[in-house]
């Protein structure tokens, strides 16, 4: 019985290609928004009405956030979103892109942050629904239902 339910397990975590599609895309994201943060700090810091050494250093910590975040969901891309050890992760993750969906919109919206951002406004509000789905509603048999214990 604890063989076949190992089993079972593993063919479940081979068959969850989206699951492992949204660690992927969201690791590359949130290392592809983390870089140029991190290492053009000045550049970004300018555009964003920030100036002199407090921009600069509020862009670089924001840049280690992305990074982490980032680097921790590529790595974890082989994991469940939810489950044990996948739930808070996916947890981290719904609350990073809901905040930024949140805070980016309302930027955008009152005309602090140029229209362009709208794209990244968008990006977080359709990964906050992905992770809320993965994290609340899926289960790994197929069914659909809101999960116990959440």
């Amino acid at each position: 019985m604890h063989g076949k339910l190992r089993i079972r397990q593993r063919d479940l975590m081979n068959q969850d290609v989206v699951g492992r599609a949204l660690f992927s895309v969201t690791g590359v994201v949130l290392l592809a928004s983390g870089l140029p943060l991190l290492f053009a700090a000045d550049v970004v810091a300018a555009w964003l009405n920030l100036p002199g050494a407090a921009g600069e250093l509020a862009v670089q910590l924001i840049a280690s956030g992305l990074l982490g975040l980032g680097a921790v969901n590529f790595w974890s891309r082989g994991q469940f979103v939810g489950g044990i050890y996948g739930r808070p992760l996916g947890l981290g993750n719904l609350l990073c892109f809901l905040s930024a969906w949140a805070s980016l919109g309302r930027a955008v919206g009152a005309g602090v942050l140029p229209p362009s951002m709208w794209v990244a406004v968008v990006l977080s509000a359709v990964l906050t629904l992905a992770f809320a789905w993965r994290l609340f509603f899926w289960r790994p048999d197929g069914r659909v239902g809101r999960v116990s214990g959440t």
